[in-house]
């Protein structure tokens, strides 16, 4: 079945009229084939015309059905892997969803075998209600995109960012200790701010809070985003613009 399957995967790259050659032909190969057994018995006389007229006639039907076929299926592969892209992410900023986040986190720590998995940073746009009274529904929608875009810009390759709904998002840094987690969070925390500061909306001013915890051995996912959870509430209470773990982590204006 590998077999098959790695000339399926090969055969959906290649455009609709190549698909539809391999299918002609294949279909023209077995339709002179039986051609052959049938003829080389009853009709050995008319054999080289009855191949030849099975293979027009399999040709003229075999290639625009085959055509016809498989556009419809590509249309079909192709709204499968829309649907499922939809379903596995944020439409607005592109991020992973909740659901999505829920399933790889779970995976990661599960794979961790009951050792700390690395880290999970809880983030909060400050001020979020204040930007939608302020600029608009439609500004607040652009913002959540751009700290969305600047999550993804400065979080790692192997980090899982997503947006859990309204201006709240999450990031798992897989296998990293706690001053590597405070590294990626302050960069972060930077590039929201820069972000804001750049969105080309006059008076506009971002930033956001930031809980972070450490996963431990043995811990759920629901328990480690609880976690931070806890921390960004202490942060939003200290003040906001700020990331908090056990104690308040220092940024540099």
């Amino acid at each position: 079945m590998s077999g098959i399957d790695g000339l399926y995967g090969c055969m959906k790259e290649w455009p609709i009229w190549r698909q539809g050659l391999l299918i002609t032909a294949i279909a023209t190969v077995a339709a002179e084939a039986l051609t052959v057994f049938f003829y080389s018995i009853f009709f050995a006389d008319r054999l080289l015309l009855d191949l030849f007229l099975t293979a027009v006639i399999t040709i003229a039907i075999a290639f625009p059905i085959a055509c016809m076929f498989l556009r419809q299926t590509a249309k079909v592969f192709r709204l499968a892997e829309e649907l499922d892209h939809a379903a596995r992410t944020d439409y607005l900023t592109g991020l992973k969803n909740r659901r999505e986040f829920m399933i790889l986190a779970e995976k990661v720590l599960s794979e961790a075998r009951n050792a700390p998995a690395g880290a999970i940073l809880y983030i909060d746009i400050d001020h979020f209600k204040r930007i939608n009274d302020h600029y608009g529904h439609a500004t607040g929608d652009r913002v959540i995109q751009i700290m969305g875009e600047a999550i993804r810009a400065a979080s790692r390759d192997v980090d899982i960012a997503a947006r859990l709904g309204g201006e709240e998002f999450v990031v798992l840094l897989p296998g990293v200790n706690l001053e590597q987690a405070r590294r990626v969070c302050d960069r972060i925390h930077r590039a929201c701010r820069e972000a804001g500061r750049s969105a080309g909306i006059e008076g506009l001013q971002t930033s956001v809070s930031i809980g972070l915890s450490m996963h431990r051995a043995g811990q759920s996912v629901d328990d480690v985003l609880n976690e931070a959870d806890a921390f960004l509430y202490e942060a939003k209470r200290a003040g906001r613009d700020r990331i908090m773990q056990s104690v308040p982590i220092e940024i540099v204006a």
